[in-house]
């Protein structure tokens, strides 16, 4: 299954909503940091050593990959850090101008992504129609876009969804799927949620499901600093939001079923790599 999660103009938590799912999913998932306008996972996260992310294997040479071996199932895993037995990580550059070393590649990266063995949660920053990265939004089963629990914010959500939905179904040749989230406090978010829904069934927009994930700030404050998401951070109200909104997601799309590359005898691998043999 392939997820694509985006935030609109001015609206937080889009990479961290990406990582939570991956590290909260119910399966095996990478988190594939695939923003245009750059990102900071490679800064942010640790592996569970300590060590910061090495400096490759990244989206750019991922992407690069993609266009030979974009067929490969494996090819995501075997580009993927592990932070765990089950949540890898394949961060992006940190500049606008260093990703642009993927204008070409956007077309077979969504193609391998999509072909991946393992589940991918993909963050394509700031989505609109112009986005580089819409090939890759309309490979993905369903596409997240992340809001704010205010009313301007809720106005932009059904402005976005509204402009999103046939630009991507014109890309996929099909429906698209879209799924509207709002970042609210854990005590009101089913309201801020219903309040959204509302606003678009007025508006004729009928998306998917529309859900939220906590604002926690503690949470964010602690993954920004390094913390493993797959540690104690998934006892916290924002990892248990994304388990949550994980398990409305999954039934849309089907992970399918790929033999396990063989693993040459004696030869573990670079220790910070994902297992592969957690594709099964």
């Amino acid at each position: 299954m392939l997820v694509a999660v985006g935030g609109e103009k001015g609206s937080p938590g889009a990479t961290t909503t990406a990582v939570a799912l991956a590290a909260t999913w119910p399966g095996s998932a990478v988190v594939v940091e695939a923003d245009p306008g750059g990102g900071d996972l490679a800064l942010r996260l640790r592996l569970p050593s300590g060590e910061a992310l090495p400096p490759t294997p990244t989206v750019l040479t991922l992407a690069a990959a993609a266009r030979q071996h974009v067929d490969d199932p494996h090819l995501v895993v075997r580009h993927a850090s592990g932070m765990s037995d089950h949540m890898g990580v394949i961060p992006g550059p940190m500049m606008a101008e260093q990703s642009a070393g993927i204008a070409g590649s956007w077309d077979p990266l969504a193609e391998a992504l999509s072909h991946s063995a393992l589940d991918v949660i993909v963050d394509v920053g700031r989505l609109d129609t112009g986005s580089p990265a819409m090939p890759v939004a309309a490979a993905a089963d369903v596409v997240v876009i992340v809001g704010r629990p205010t009313e301007v914010g809720g106005l932009r959500l059904r402005e976005r969804v509204k402009a999103l939905g046939p630009a991507l179904s014109a890309r996929r040749g099909r429906p698209a799927m879209i799924w509207p989230i709002v970042v609210a406090p854990s005590r009101h978010g089913d309201d801020y949620a219903a309040d959204l829904q509302h606003l678009l069934s007025a508006a004729g927009t009928r998306p998917v499901g529309v859900s939220h994930v906590v604002h926690d700030a503690a949470a964010v404050t602690r993954l920004e600093g390094g913390e493993n998401p797959t540690g104690r951070l998934l006892r916290t109200p924002l990892l248990r939001s994304a388990k949550d909104l994980g398990g409305l997601l999954i039934p849309l799309g089907a992970r399918r079923e790929v033999p396990a590359p063989q693993q040459p005898t004696g030869d573990p691998g670079p220790s910070h790599r994902l297992s592969q043999q957690v594709v099964m």
